[in-house]
């Protein structure tokens, strides 16, 4: 499966968002600053697979899933589907690969006009490529196709209002799908759901997975979600890639300083036990001016010299090439997991547990 081409492929892709400090820079378009969303990543997704992003809200996760959806236009890099690079894609060409990629948007409510009823919302990709498909065609190929999503065909001439957050959310993904894509893009699929009615969202997106073959990005902050639908797991902090690899890899035996905080502030499902609070300090730098070495150097309970002066690149640890990490000290850190700050409750509240010697920082 590792040599086969990837469906999508990103190489050093850049989003930088101008900021103009005057009206005349504006307007001119000479903007000196800008805001470095999405700064270098490279990744991939293979056809049929599912990769997870997660990371902290402003980490860039959903620029990300704009971009590769060319919803919007990179800085720079390159973006490949199908071996094809589609970054200058434009006019006729541009929409007609369009049909290759579909998103999600992460709010139902804001992505579905309230003036269209259900057939027009799910047939708008069908109309956009092929704007002679007679109405009645239409109609009878949405009526197919909701009961894919879990939504009744008797239900085609209602508006978005009439449903619950769910029943949105089922239309949103019964408009990706009309157009069959190869790669759906899900941009926090759950976050506005319940817990029951996320479960039903997620054994509907798998079911469809194992009998349509679609590949999927999945952006979202529900590490649950990851462990249960995705294949691999991208972990994103300030616009750039931490760590990369195979699920059960990334969040069993996270090695990323990063990684270890983020699965370390999961809730824990006990009263009885509480989390020890992991050392993370420091302020998050700006995305106007990040800083020329790591850019979690500044919160990080491992950092060193070389951390604040040299950018750590992805690269291969403990031997697993499926398995990468962009930290200077990843060797020396990777046996410390999140599960040993969990300690049990007792009758007086105790001061933090320390982290393990192996833990601080080199001198």
């Amino acid at each position: 499966m590792t040599d086969e081409v990837p469906l999508l492929e990103v190489v050093e892709l850049q989003k930088h968002f101008p900021l103009a400090r005057t009206l005349t820079e504006a307007l001119r378009g000479h903007a000196r600053l800008a805001i470095r969303a999405v700064d270098g990543v490279s990744f991939d997704v293979r056809p049929g697979e599912t990769v997870g992003l997660i990371g902290e809200s402003g980490s860039g996760k959903t620029t990300l899933g704009w971009l590769v959806a060319r919803l919007h236009e990179p800085t720079s890099g390159a973006i490949r589907f199908d071996g094809r690079d589609i970054g200058h894609l434009q006019g006729r060409a541009l929409r007609a690969w369009r049909r290759n990629v579909q998103i999600v948007f992460q709010d139902p409510v804001g992505s579905l006009d309230p003036r269209m009823r259900v057939w027009e919302i799910v047939s708008e990709p069908i109309r956009a490529q092929a704007p002679r498909t007679r109405r009645a065609e239409l109609r009878e190929r949405v009526r197919q196709l909701l009961p894919t999503v879990g939504l009744p065909p008797e239900c085609l001439d209602q508006y978005p209002h009439e449903f619950s957050g769910g029943g949105r959310q089922r239309l949103s993904l019964a408009r990706a799908l009309s157009l069959q894509p190869r790669l759906v893009v899900l941009d926090e699929p759950t976050s506005a759901l319940d817990v029951a009615v996320q479960a039903q969202i997620l054994n509907r997106l798998v079911a469809l997975q194992s009998e349509f073959g679609f590949a999927y990005l999945l952006i979202t902050h529900n590490v649950s979600a990851v462990k249960y639908c995705a294949d691999r797991v991208a972990v994103m902090y300030l616009g750039k890639l931490a760590e990369v690899g195979p699920v059960h890899a990334v969040l069993e035996r996270p090695i990323h300083p990063y990684t270890k905080a983020l699965l370390a502030a999961l809730p824990v499902p006990d009263v009885r036990r509480r989390r020890a609070r992991y050392r993370i300090s420091g302020e998050i730098p700006t995305l106007i001016r990040p800083p020329p070495g790591c850019r979690f150097a500044t919160r990080c309970p491992f950092v060193i010299d070389r951390c604040r002066t040299e950018e750590p690149l992805l690269r291969v640890v403990a031997g697993d090439p499926s398995h990468r990490v962009a930290c200077h000290r990843a060797e020396e850190v990777a046996d410390i997991r999140p599960e040993t700050l969990i300690q049990v409750e007792p009758a007086a509240d105790p001061p933090a547990t320390p982290l393990p010697a192996a833990a601080a920082p080199a001198s």
